[in-house]
């Protein structure tokens, strides 16, 4: 019973987590998907779609975010390294915390950028 009421307690005072929260509510394909969480997160600093013109915000050390869209020619941008740099925390950056399904519809989307850049 003191658990029951316990995890009750803790369920009504701890927020929900918005980015966790967040499920793909249109059915959309995981690119598709991933383009919306990539303007909605990672746009706020960052270029994320081709032919953007208006210049994102910078972070609050004044360091400019990188373009998203020039970095992904770099041939050492892999899905792989993608996945891993998502997954690590950044001095600069916001401490984004991401599903394993984000993280995945992300990246799909980043490397559809990827390929048109070639």
């Amino acid at each position: 019973m003191r658990a029951s009421i316990l995890l009750v307690a803790l369920t009504l005072t701890v927020p929900p987590c918005p980015l966790a929260a967040q499920t793909n509510p249109d059915g959309l394909g995981s690119v598709e998907y991933g383009r919306r969480l990539a303007e909605e997160i990672c746009g706020e600093c960052h270029h994320v779609s081709a032919g953007r013109t208006a210049k994102p915000s910078a972070t609050d050390e004044g360091v400019e975010a990188p373009d998203l869209t020039e970095r992904l020619s770099d041939p050492g941008v892999t899905e792989m390294a993608l996945r891993s740099y998502l997954r690590s925390s950044h001095p600069v950056m916001p401490n984004i915390r991401l599903t394993p399904d984000e993280t995945d519809d992300i990246v799909a989307y980043l490397m559809t950028l990827k390929t048109r850049a070639r």
